[in-house]
C-alpha cells in the first residue's frame, strides 16, 4: 500500500506479479484449477484495485470477482449482517466452523519418528537391524574368546606360582651367600698362570705381589738381565686371561729391578 497525498493506493503492478510467481509455484494439478480471484474490502480504495488489477490477471486466465459481503450459505454457521468481509475474518470463521479449506499453503506438520522412518524403508531396516546385530554377535563372541583365554592364563599362572616363589626364594639366597663362595679361585688362578710365566731356572724372581679387587695385580722382583725380563713379559702377554701388561718401574742392568702390572680379566671357571 502506497500513500500519495492524503490517499492510499494498492500497487496493483506488484500483486499481479508476486501472484504470477505464487500461482507458478503451485503444482500443475493444482494450478489449473484456479481460475477465480477474490478481492475482500469494501469502500473506494478495494473497488479502484479491482478496475486496476483486473485486465492483469485476466492475462492468467483469472477471473476477478469483489466481495464485498458474504454469502447466506458461505460457512456452517451464518456470519452476522454487519461482518466486515476481509481473509482474515474467513479464515477464522472456516476454522471455527469445521469447514475444510480448498488450499493449505503450510506445509504438514510431520513428527521426528515419521521423518526417521521415511528415510528407511522395511527392507532397509531389516537390512541394518540385522548387519547390528551381527555386529553385537562379533563383538561378544570376541569379548567370550579374550575372556576364556585370560581365564586359561590365571589358571596356569596359579599352578606355577608355587614354583616361582620357590625359585624367587632360590635367587635370593644365591645373591645374599655368594661372595662366601667364589668358585673361581680368582686368587689361586692368578698365582698360577704368574709362575707358569716366570722361568724355572730362577733367572727372574718375584718379590712383591698385590692383587687389587681380584682383577689388577702388581707384582715386583729381580731378573738377571734385560732379555730375561722381556722374555717374562711376552709369556704372560701371550697368556689367556692376562690383559693390559705394564711395565710401572726398570731399574739396573744386571741384575734388573723391575715393577709391572696388568689386568686379570678370566672368565670364571671351577677348578680344582
Amino acid at each position: 500500500i502506497e500513500t500519495e497525498g492524503a490517499q492510499k493506493q494498492i500497487d496493483a503492478d506488484l500483486l499481479a506479479r508476486e501472484l504470477r510467481i505464487t500461482i507458478g509455484q503451485l503444482p500443475a494439478e493444482f494450478r489449473d484449477q484456479v481460475r477465480t480471484l477474490k478481492i475482500f474490502g469494501r469502500g473506494e480504495i478495494t473497488q479502484r484495485f479491482v478496475n486496476e488489477i483486473a485486465p492483469r490477471v485476466e492475462t492468467m486466465g483469472l477471473r476477478v470477482q469483489a466481495v464485498k459481503a458474504y454469502p447466506t450459505d458461505e460457512f456452517a454457521s451464518r456470519p452476522p449482517p454487519d461482518a466486515v468481509v476481509s481473509a482474515a475474518f474467513s479464515a477464522a470463521a472456516r476454522r471455527l466452523t469445521g469447514a475444510s479449506l480448498g488450499f493449505d499453503f503450510l506445509p504438514p506438520k510431520v513428527s521426528s519418528w515419521q521423518q526417521l522412518t521415511s528415510r528407511f524403508s522395511s527392507k532397509k531396516l531389516v537390512w541394518a537391524g540385522a548387519t547390528a546385530g551381527g555386529l553385537l554377535l562379533l563383538v561378544g563372541g570376541a569379548f567370550a574368546v579374550q575372556q576364556w583365554q585370560l581365564s586359561r592364563l590365571q589358571a596356569k599362572w596359579a599352578a606355577l606360582q608355587p614354583k616361582v616363589k620357590e625359585l624367587d626364594t632360590m635367587q635370593q639366597e644365591i645373591k645374599l651367600y655368594r661372595p662366601w663362595f667364589d668358585e673361581s679361585f680368582r686368587s689361586l688362578s692368578i698365582l698360577r698362570k704368574l709362575t707358569e710365566a716366570f722361568p724355572e731356572d730362577s733367572l727372574v724372581s718375584a718379590k712383591t705381589l698385590e692383587i687389587r679387587e681380584l682383577s689388577t695385580v702388581s707384582c715386583s722382583g729381580v731378573a738377571r738381565d734385560n732379555q730375561a725380563f722381556l722374555k717374562v713379559l711376552d709369556q704372560l702377554r701371550a697368556t689367556k686371561g692376562i690383559t693390559e701388561v705394564k711395565v710401572d718401574q726398570l731399574r739396573g742392568q744386571r741384575p734388573v729391578q723391575f715393577t709391572f702390572n696388568f689386568h686379570w680379566g678370566e672368565a670364571r671357571a671351577n677348578e680344582n
